[in-house]
This record gives C-alpha cells, structure tokens and sequence, in this order.
C-alpha cells in the first residue's frame, strides 16, 4: 500500500470518528438540556436552541429537544414524525415516537395514539417506553395564539361537504366510517379560539368541525378540517394547507 493511500485512509478514519464524537457530544448536550427542562429550567433551553439547530442542521436529537421546548403541539407532533420518518435508526426514534404517543393520548385520540404505541412495540421492542405506562402523567400544550393567514382561493384538492351523519340509535349496530381521516389544523382550550379557526376554513368551502375532548377533567377543543379515504389523502391536503396558508396540521384517525 502506497504512503499516500495509507494517509488517505487515516484521514478517512480521523474525519469518521469525528463525526461519531460529535454525535455522541450532541446526544449528551441534548440529555443535558433535557434534565434543564424537567428541573424547570425551559428558558435557558430556549435560548441555547437557535445555536444548536444552526450547528447541528437536521440532527434527531435536535430535532427532539426542539419538539420538547415549542408551546405549539401541531408544531412538536411534525418534529416528532420526521425524526421517525428520516432518522428511524437514531437513539432519538423511540423517544419521538412515545411523544407522539403521549400527544394523541392527552389530546383524546386513543386510536390515533395507540397506533403509535404499537408501532413503538414493533419497531423498538427492547425500548423502555414501549410500555406506555407514562402517557396518562403527560400535560397537553395548548397552541398558544391563533394566527389566521390571509384567505386564497381554496385548495384543489377540497373535498365536498358531505351531509352530516345522523347519530346511531342505541344498540345498533355501528356502521363503518367511509373516510375515517381528517386533518387536525388546531386545539384549543376555549371554544372562541376554535371558532375562528372552523369560521377561517368554512369561508373556504372546506369542511370543517370542532370535536370537545376532555382530557384530565379539561376541555379541549379540536379543529378539524375535511375528510379522506386514506392517511396519505389527508397528509397531501395538509401539505396544500401548509403551502397555501401556512396553518401547521396533523393527520387523524376518527372513530
């Protein structure tokens, strides 16, 4: 082997465990930022975040402790699913998940949630959280204002308003949902909140309704937006919203 190729090759080496250390380093400084939030100390968290994503651009852990500082859920949840979707090998995926386990819990969507709960136990079995045990402890974090974008013409893909179902008589038998999706565009503690988020999306043709969950004795008010066959249908629709009106969502199951 030439002297040039050997050198080569301990460069290769050096730059690699480089790398290596540096993830690790990041891991550690998150964990540490992490027990900083448990002890109540959010605020120094928030302020060393902006560096960290600026040095660490699309880093899982990153990504994770950013879930865990922003007050808006919709926000965290999208967070959550693209270190699951993009970084599914990282240390940080079975945390993401069980987030994302406890988000729909506390919101009341236990379908929704425990989907993500046996995805948790499928894909990261020898993981500690794949029990779910902690999901009932978790807060939710209401967004914290609504911010209503200026009205375009509605997207494409809106689906006509369907009639409103009549509800089952007791002791019949349910039938099944048709289109069981739909797009979470915003929860809210009051009802006065959610309406301005219904009245923006009525005024654009879009079906839309605000569904009461309450959660640990609190009401929460979830805004819902249209209604599709598949999960990919409500995910491409929510990708229009976003680029449209810039409104963060989340993809729901309802029963």
């Amino acid at each position: 082997m030439t002297l040039r190729k050997s050198a080569t090759i301990f460069i290769i080496l050096i730059l690699s465990c480089c790398g290596i250390l540096s993830a690790q380093s990041i891991d550690a400084d998150v964990k540490t930022y992490l027990a900083q939030i448990d002890n109540g100390q959010s605020d120094n968290v928030k302020k060393a975040l902006p560096e960290l994503m600026a040095k660490y651009p699309n880093n899982p852990a990153v990504m994770y402790l950013q879930g865990k500082t922003t007050p808006n859920g919709i926000e965290a949840a999208k967070l959550y699913q693209g270190i699951v979707d993009n970084f599914p090998k990282s240390e940080w995926a079975d945390d993401a998940l069980f987030a994302l386990y406890q988000y729909y819990y506390a919101l009341g969507l236990y379908k929704t949630a425990d989907v993500k709960l046996q995805q948790l136990k499928h894909e990261y079995p020898s993981s500690p959280l794949a029990s779910g045990s902690q999901a009932k402890d978790v807060p939710y974090r209401e967004d914290e204002q609504v911010k209503l974008p200026s009205k375009e013409v509605p997207p494409d893909s809106v689906r006509p308003v369907p009639d409103v179902p009549v509800q089952p008589v007791a002791g019949a038998p349910v039938q099944p949902v048709k289109e069981p999706y739909t797009l979470q565009v915003g929860a809210y503690s009051t009802m006065k909140n959610a309406e301005k988020q219904k009245s923006f999306f009525e005024n654009l043709g879009i079906n839309v309704e605000v569904t009461n969950k309450v959660r640990g004795g609190r009401s929460l008010y979830l805004v819902w937006a249209g209604s599709f066959t598949t999960a990919e249908e409500a995910k491409t629709f929510g990708l229009d919203i976003k680029k449209k009106y810039n409104i963060d969502s989340i993809v729901v199951e309802k029963y």
